[in-house]
């Protein structure tokens, strides 16, 4: 049994569950070699106080590695780590993504991804890109340590055209996952997002329930920035947006939420709330502060204000009426790249019609 650290850290302000987080610590260190075969893995009563959790999590990660194969139980040992000629996987896939990515639909997304992959003989992997904020140089080692073992295709899921770049240096394949645009250089393909239709039913109905203002509330310019005001505009609403800037620094997911709370909590307060217009929400967690601070206020949708999100199927706010939402499905998502994938790797052509986009759904708040 080794006696190293264990590479990498819980966050409590992931959005995956714990198992989650550490199988995927524990089958990365596998993949990208610290583990190698025959080497004992922490047991489980070992890597709960290391990583600060509880010995079931740990126990349920481990099974989990156990039924992929990645290892196996012995007497007396513990989990080790099979040899990779145990497991015959006919290609290996690298999903790649950046710090700034990790959220619910993400980590929905890639496990449906990885599913169907490993169900299908292929090995998936991840590789996690990062930014220091004070240098803004981006550490590349961990896609450099996942593609010492030969990838067929990297899937990135990103639109950072640096990583872009990086990948077509190194010379593996890749395709982009859920993005808009031309096909930068290197690339083999893209599944497309497409938020057009879900985006213009959203304006209709708008323009069919009266409203003439709508205002989109945002944190991220880069994901979020006018996405729906264009639709707005054509459907003959006036568009306006508000950016509300969260304080990440106890982590971004409550960083986000604490920021929705205070930007509408101060719009009530001034009494520049208004009960005429639509205010869009383009964010989860923007939208469950936003709701809080209206009903500690005594108001609600669409009593009081009217609201639309956008949200994630299977995630999205708990409220009293059904929230109007543009909706994606990240597991549906993950199935549909799973299969443009899975193309590529059987015939070397990356499928031309690969599109995702979200769904317009009409409930009861505006």
């Amino acid at each position: 049994m080794t006696n190293r650290p264990v590479p990498f850290s819980v966050n409590q302000n992931d959005a995956r569950t714990l198992v989650e987080q550490v199988s995927d610590g524990l089958r990365d260190a596998i993949v990208n070699g610290y583990y190698r075969p025959g080497d004992a893995v922490p047991p489980s009563r070992d890597l709960a106080p290391l990583l600060g959790v509880s010995r079931r999590v740990t126990k349920t990660a481990l099974e989990r590695l156990a039924a992929e194969g990645y290892v196996v139980a012995r007497p007396r040992i513990g989990s080790v780590v099979r040899d990779r000629g145990e497991k015959q996987w006919l290609g290996h896939v690298l999903f790649v993504y950046h710090a700034s990515n990790v959220g619910y639909f993400q980590t929905a997304f890639a496990e449906e991804l990885r599913t169907r992959l490993n169900r299908a003989g292929y090995l998936f992997s991840r590789a996690t890109i990062s930014t220091d904020d004070a240098t803004r140089v981006t550490d590349f080692s961990l896609i450099k340590a996942a593609l010492a073992r030969k990838a067929d295709l990297a899937v990135a899921f990103t639109a950072r055209r640096d990583i872009y770049h990086h990948l077509a240096r190194s010379g593996v394949p890749y395709a982009l996952a859920l993005q808009t645009g031309e096909l930068p250089p290197g690339a083999v393909g893209m599944t497309r997002l497409d938020d057009a239709p879900a985006m213009r039913a959203l304006a209709e109905a708008c323009r069919a329930a009266g409203i003439r203002r709508a205002v989109q509330v945002y944190w991220n310019w880069k994901s979020d920035g006018d996405v729906v005001s264009p639709f707005f505009r054509d459907a003959g609403i006036a568009a306006s947006r508000l950016l509300l800037k969260p304080d990440t620094s106890q982590g971004r997911l409550l960083g986000i939420e604490r920021a929705g709370f205070a930007g509408f909590d101060r719009l009530v307060k001034s009494g520049r709330l208004d009960r005429d217009a639509l205010y869009f929400f383009a964010d989860d967690y923007l939208a469950r502060g936003a709701l809080m601070a209206a009903a500690l206020a005594g108001l609600r949708a669409p009593e009081d204000f009217r609201l639309a999100i956008r949200s994630n199927a299977g995630f999205g706010p708990v409220y009293g009426h059904e929230l109007s939402r543009v909706e994606f499905d990240p597991i549906a998502s993950g199935a549909a790249v799973a299969d443009a994938v899975l193309a590529y790797l059987q015939t070397g052509r990356y499928p031309e019609d690969s599109v995702i986009g979200s769904n317009w759904i009409r409930g009861e708040t505006m």
